[in-house]
């Protein structure tokens, strides 16, 4: 609507124009011709709405500078009349000094919105600001999808029918048409309908004089365009506040004041006549309270009338079948304390009777007597034949008898006894496991042991039972599962079997009185009592005293029985949980703890606890010939490390993970020593041959020669005598064997038989032997056997053994013939055969040095020694022949 719109252009001032509101400027209005009032205004608000003037019908050009309200706007008579006056401007009544820059275009400064838009600084240019004149602004980008419209079409379209509803009954006219609607339902309908069309007619000439803005639920007087709508062009004279327009304005505010209290005047007049319309009913209400309140009296009379006559009937007839009903609950009362009292006594009859079966070692018929009377305390008859049969006569059901504390006595006896079933039948499963146990380790023997654990086959024997044996295991389980006391019977086991394999190391350690030791289990009494009565200190002692053989033979004997009982307490293990499970899922009403008590019944924990033990004892044994194991000859060492191995790595598969480092430990610290004291006895027993060497020829044994050979096939592969020596089924045949060799070189070392050779063939060379060059190519061989044989992390450290074996012969047996001025002795010995045997070894260092570059290729972590060490251990052996040449060279001719 315009702001010039009076009453006469109602209905013409907001219109729809291309789906958007516009305000149209009606014809023959002030503003009509006007350039600045011929705008259009695009949705509900504008930029300038602040801006637009109060009084639009008097100045269409003049626009307010901000919002004010109707107290705001009325005369002040002490205001300022200092005006700018410029021809065609327009004063304002504010405080010049309060605003930058020139007030004569702006009271918000230069460049302002409002001089823009008021176009106060180029007043005769009619047209339009431009973008000059109105910067740009940057809007923000819309969030709103594409296709927005089509849903608030879409929403539009699904509400138009509420929305038409609400829009007809959301105003008082159409509200009082309704409330006359009800009223022509109720009263004579020929008279109501005059009167109401009268009433109608009336009502709609009243509220068509109100305009129809004042209805609408959006109105907010501080909205400029209701403001101004309100004002209906009546024009306040706010641009001219002096003295001359004072009538004018005061004749303009009781104008208005005027036709706003018709209004209220209007509404009011509607108001009574619709409260008159409903004053009848009113009145009709409160007669009818009226008569509510006289009934209501009437009623509370009756009633107490009715109570008065309901004692008089409870006196005579309802109070003595209550005494009658209370009689025969006495007497049931009485009936159920008799049959109490004569559960309590049958209870303690069948106490008795459980006592009686004990002693009688009647386990199995006690244990199910225990659990029927234990149901008869409990008051429980629906899964026990017993209980019920003895409850059969009586009328009534069970008491629970848990609470009573004279039965307390009882209940914690028939516990016990329990218990002590339970600890009977768990003594019974343990020792029939127990047995089984021995009886499975002595069908076994040691070489079967050995051979299983070289091939790395699994027999499966551990697991294999008998049927008598599974059905007493599966017997025992099922009675304690009754007794509650499976748990206990493993945990029972568990110890037991830990006990029984401890003693395994003591039946095979040394006694002073004690032959040597077999895997014959006869003698395990008279053993253990002679092993307790040993001491620390003198078992230390046996320990150190017993045979590099006696102590290998107890290891693999204490090795192998205790491999075979782990096996087999695996089996055990597995043949347990299988039956017990089974039994578990049998019951048809599994309480908490059976649930709770399955993962105590792995005795997982308690085989892992054996291993620990035995791998610590038996370090511990060794530990007590740590220094004695240094001085062992190579193949006993080599044995020794492997039944030690094959220990540990059968303990790992059996259990699935590394328990304990100790024994590991101890052998890896056994390795190291042994290697550490290889160089000082290697020196000892080549000096020892050096200085008692006669050089001369010196037989050799075929097993010599095949010892070469080994040592030149290792170049390129590991001969099969060196790595058979870690098979323990073989025994000690071919160290027996060594034995009886190096006795027979000790006789014939002297003598000079004619059948027998006197030279080693190295390749296609051949050369001749002397006593000490053996023993050097007898270290050589054992160096490398242990090479091969022992974890790769020694590589460097019997590499180096190798090449001080070869530097220690040549250099001793340098200095064994030369003077102090660096001359050779002529003291009557074969210097050629010394030769010979440098000549013989020189072979050596090359073949040393192509085994371990071959064994460096299969492991990354081995780095042989560079080439310059052999190339220089060489130049001393030619060095050496060149001198003994020279020794033994004739004298020039003359």
């Amino acid at each position: 609507m315009s702001i010039n719109e009076g009453p006469q252009y109602k209905g013409q001032g907001l219109r729809k124009a291309g789906g958007r509101p516009k305000i149209i400027i009606p014809e023959g209005s002030p503003s009509k011709n006007s350039d600045a009032a011929s705008f259009t205004l695009e949705g509900d608000t504008s930029l300038n709405d602040d801006l637009l003037s109060i009084s639009g019908s008097v100045t269409p050009r003049a626009r307010r500078s901000s919002r004010m309200s109707l107290d705001s706007i009325t005369p002040r008579r002490s205001f300022d009349s200092r005006t700018v006056s410029i021809a065609n401007s327009r004063s304002f009544g504010f405080e010049n000094e309060t605003h930058s820059g020139s007030m004569d275009f702006s009271p918000l400064g230069n460049n302002s919105i409002y001089e823009i838009v008021m176009n106060t600084r180029r007043k005769n240019w009619l047209n339009y600001p431009t973008v000059a004149d109105i910067p740009q602004v940057s809007l923000s980008k819309s969030e709103l999808g594409d296709d927005w419209k089509i849903h608030v079409k879409d929403y539009a379209q699904k509400i138009k029918g509420e929305y038409q509803i609400f829009q007809s009954t959301n105003n008082i006219r159409n509200m009082n048409q309704m409330e006359q609607l009800k009223e022509l339902r109720e009263e004579d309908a020929l008279n109501r309908e005059t009167f109401e069309e009268n009433l109608v007619r009336n009502d709609s000439e009243l509220i068509g004089n109100v305009p129809n803005f004042y209805f609408s639920d959006k109105f907010q007087l501080d909205n400029p365009r209701t403001f101004h709508k309100v004002l209906d062009a009546t024009d306040l004279f706010l641009t001219k506040l002096d003295m001359k327009e004072q009538t004018q304005r005061e004749e303009a505010f009781f104008e208005l004041k005027d036709r706003l209290n018709d209004y209220l005047d209007i509404v009011e007049t509607l108001l009574v006549t619709e409260i008159s319309k409903s004053s009848h009913k009113f009145f009709h209400a409160l007669s009818e309270v009226d008569d509510i309140q006289k009934r209501a009296d009437n009623t509370i009379l009756e009633l107490n009338e009715l109570a008065q006559n309901i004692k008089i009937i409870d006196k005579e007839n309802i109070q003595r079948k209550i005494l009658h009903l209370q009689m025969i609950f006495k007497r049931k009362n009485v009936e159920k304390l008799e049959q109490g009292l004569l559960q309590a006594k049958l209870v303690l009859c069948k106490t008795n009777e459980c006592k009686s079966l004990y002693k009688e070692e009647k386990f199995d018929d006690c244990l199910e007597l225990i659990k029927s009377v234990d149901h008869l305390i409990k008051g429980d008859d629906t899964n026990n034949e017993d209980v019920q049969n003895w409850s059969r006569s009586w009328p009534y059901k069970l008491s629970n008898l848990k609470k009573i504390p004279a039965l307390s006595v009882t209940r914690e006896f028939l516990t016990n006894m329990k218990i002590e079933i339970g600890g009977k039948f768990s003594l019974q499963l343990s020792n029939l496991l127990i047995h089984d146990l021995m009886s499975f380790c002595q069908s076994i023997d040691s070489k079967e042991t050995l051979s299983r654990l070289q091939s790395g086959t699994n027999d499966k024997k551990q697991t294999i039972f008998t049927d008598k044996f599974f059905s007493e295991i599966e017997g025992l389980i099922v009675k304690l599962n009754r007794c509650e006391e499976l748990t206990s019977a493993f945990d029972l086991y568990r110890e037991k079997s830990i006990a029984e394999l401890k003693s395994v190391i003591k039946i095979y350690l040394p006694t002073e009185n004690a032959h040597p030791v077999d895997k014959d289990i006869s003698s395990h009494d008279e053993k253990q009592s002679n092993n307790d009565s040993t001491s620390g200190s003198k078992l230390s002692r046996l320990i150190k005293e017993q045979t590099p053989a006696e102590f290998q033979s107890m290891l693999v004997n204490i090795f192998t029985h205790a491999l075979e009982a782990l096996r087999r307490l695996y089996g055990h293990q597995k043949l347990l949980l299988d039956i017990s499970l089974n039994e578990l899922a049998s019951v048809k009403s599994p309480n908490e703890n059976q649930h709770n008590m399955i993962t105590q019944l792995d005795i997982r924990t308690g085989i892992n606890e054996i291993i620990r033990i035995i791998q610590l004892r038996t370090g511990k044994i060794i530990a007590v010939r740590r220094d004695l194991n240094l001085s062992l000859r190579y193949d006993y060492f080599l044995k020794f490390y492997a039944i030690c191995v094959l220990f540990i790595q059968e303990c790992e598969v059996l259990s699935g993970e590394f328990l304990t480092k100790y024994l590991s430990n101890v052998l890896a610290s056994q390795i190291k020593h042994y290697a550490s004291a290889q160089s000082s006895r290697n020196y000892r027993n080549i000096k020892k041959k050096i200085d008692a060497e006669k050089w001369v020829p010196y037989i050799v044994d075929p097993s010599i020669q095949s010892d070469v050979n080994d040592i030149i096939s290792s170049i390129d592969i590991d001969p099969l005598r060196w790595t058979i020596i870690l098979d323990m089924t073989q025994g000690f045949r071919a160290s027996d064997n060594t034995d009886g060799n190096e006795g027979k070189k000790k006789d014939q070392g002297d003598e000079a038989s004619q059948g027998h050779r006197k030279s080693v063939v190295v390749g296609d060379k051949t050369f001749v032997a002397s006593s000490s060059l053996l023993t050097a190519i007898e270290t050589l061989k054992e160096l490398m056997v242990l090479t091969i044989n022992l974890p790769s992390l020694y590589l460097p450290t019997f590499e180096k053994l190798c090449y001080d074996v070869l530097q220690y012969y040549n250099s001793s047996a340098m200095a064994s013939v030369t003077q102090p001025g660096n001359s050779l002795l002529k003291t009557g010995r074969n210097l050629s055969i010394m030769g010979e045997s440098l000549d013989c070894l020189a072979e050596f260092v090359i073949i040393v040095q192509r085994f371990y570059q071959r064994l460096s290729n299969s492991s990354k972590d081995f780095e042989p020694f560079d080439s310059s060490h052999y190339t220089s251990l060489l130049a001393q052996y030619q060095a050496s022949s060149n001198k003994i040449y020279m020794a033994n060279a004739p004298p020039p001719p003359v």
